[in-house]
């Protein structure tokens, strides 16, 4: 996520909103943890939904976020 924010000139501090789907939602203390790692107390909001993937061999998480200047 913060290659393709730097593409637009942007950085994770950018970031207010994330929505996130879980394969098993109770990964989700997996998320907080590199979230309070990464984005340095100023969290975006967040929504979490677990749900059956496309590809249910392979894809746990995806995530897609809404930045901002």
């Amino acid at each position: 996520m913060e290659e393709r924010l730097a593409l637009a000139g942007l950085s994770l501090e950018n970031v207010v909103q994330m929505n996130c789907l879980f394969k098993n939602i109770w990964d989700i203390p997996v998320m907080e943890k590199v979230i309070k790692r990464r984005f340095n107390g100023k969290y975006p909001v967040r929504k979490s939904i677990q749900t059956e993937f496309a590809d249910p061999g392979n894809l746990l998480f995806q995530v897609d976020a809404i930045a901002c200047e």
